[in-house]
């Protein structure tokens, strides 16, 4: 039995000393690698910002290293667990630097397990550049191709009047506004979208930006309101009166039309417009107004003057001025406390001089109504003025009123 036991420890201590060995030798030895195509991850960006520096390249570099450590380790490092990282914190201003790296394996493996023992390139080189925001470059629109016929444009409304740009100051000064390009071919309603704009330089050149250069807002909101367009006539309304008829009119309407838009539902009869009505019984000499249209609802002027000018004086007649007597005026409801003021009252006739010539004062006939008529207020009597059948004469300049005395009752 003794004899047993030693010859089990010794077999025991044998097995257990080839195990050891063959863990050494065989199962996890040294060894190297070499490994290609590591990235290398740069940190310390955001103190370059606080500087007003930023990273504008040496991103996307890689380095093929050889390393040593032991083999159970290697096996767990590759291209994609492996990385080297560069720090550039410490760069104050900008330039290009080489900047060195170190290896950071992946957490499975301690740092201090693996070696680096040659690369490539023990540095990388990155571009630093000074930083610049800008938070209030200005957005104009520019527009292309033209509207159908029988459509215009207002002016654009834009959702914001400024855009925000960031990045490198080379890139970020030279920037003047941001454009938006809207193309009107064939538009017959409003225009409403997002739109991208493009960024130049004062001089109106497109800048090709670096992938550096952030925008706060890619694109704005747009609204171009389109809308139906059309020319019309501008027409004064002439009444007739005080011996003038439209043959004896010489009007000017200047501009004679203007230019409309609106829906085409409400441009769709409106061809023509009064912008005055003239009583030709009012005018003595030559009469001029401003007007300004009154236009239908959803109806807008397009043009630049919003004024009209009208310019109106009679042709081929004549004045005659009739002093009538207040005897002669007939006098209906009449009023015993109720007298004249006046001796006589002059009325103005017009005509042609051939019937100007044809009317006496007789011809005339007057008529006051004192009841009716008469105003308590301003003591006054509206007269009623009749010319002799068949003339086409017309008295202008009235109404006619005679002032009244109010006298006791006897």
């Amino acid at each position: 039995m003794q004899r047993h036991k030693i010859l089990a420890f010794l077999l025991a201590l044998v097995v257990s000393i080839g195990l050891w060995v063959y863990a050494v030798t065989v199962v996890n030895p040294d060894d190297t690698t070499y490994i290609r195509d590591v990235r290398v991850r740069i940190v310390g960006t955001n103190e370059l910002k606080s500087n007003n520096l930023m990273l504008t390249g040496g991103e996307d570099q890689t380095v093929n290293v050889e390393i040593s450590g032991r083999r159970s380790n290697l096996k767990e490092l590759n291209s994609t667990t492996l990385e080297a990282v560069a720090d550039v914190s410490n760069i104050d201003s900008a330039g290009t630097y080489e900047v060195s790296w170190v290896l950071n394996p992946p957490s499975s493996v301690a740092s201090g397990d693996v070696s680096l023992i040659s690369a490539n390139s023990n540095k990388i080189t990155v571009q630093v550049s000074e930083y610049n925001e800008r938070p209030a470059i200005p957005v104009s629109v520019e527009y292309t191709g033209q509207l159908p016929d029988g459509y215009v444009r207002d002016q654009a409304i834009l959702n914001v009047e400024t855009v925000a740009v960031s990045g490198p100051a080379e890139e970020v000064n030279k920037i003047s506004k941001a454009i938006v390009t809207v193309d009107l071919s064939s538009a017959t309603q409003t225009i409403n979208d997002e739109m991208s704009y493009r960024l130049v330089d004062a001089e109106g050149v497109t800048l090709e930006l670096s992938s550096y250069v952030t925008l706060a807002s890619p694109a704005v909101r747009v609204s171009v309101p389109v809308s139906c367009y059309k020319q019309i006539d501008l027409v004064v309304d002439i009444i007739e009166g005080g011996g003038a008829t439209e043959k004896n009119v010489k009007l000017t309407i200047d501009p004679p039309t203007i230019g409309v838009s609106g829906t085409a539902e409400a441009l769709k009869d409106l061809d023509k417009l009064v912008i005055r009505e003239v009583d030709l019984s009012q005018i003595t000499g030559t009469q001029t107004w401003t007007v300004v249209p009154d236009l239908p609802v959803g109806v807008t002027n397009r043009a630049s003057e919003t004024s009209v000018t009208i310019t109106l004086s009679l042709t081929g007649l004549m004045t005659k001025r009739i002093t009538i007597p207040c005897t002669s005026i007939q006098r209906l409801n009449d009023v015993d406390t109720l007298n004249f003021g006046e001796q006589s009252v002059i009325i103005s006739v017009r005509g042609t001089p051939t019937e100007l010539s044809r009317i006496k004062e007789s011809d005339i006939k007057i008529t006051a109504d004192m009841t009716n008529d008469y105003d308590p207020a301003t003591k006054s009597v509206t007269l009623k003025i009749t010319l002799p059948a068949g003339t086409s004469a017309g008295v202008v300049g009235g109404p006619y009123t005679l002032q009244v005395i109010e006298v006791p009752a006897d």
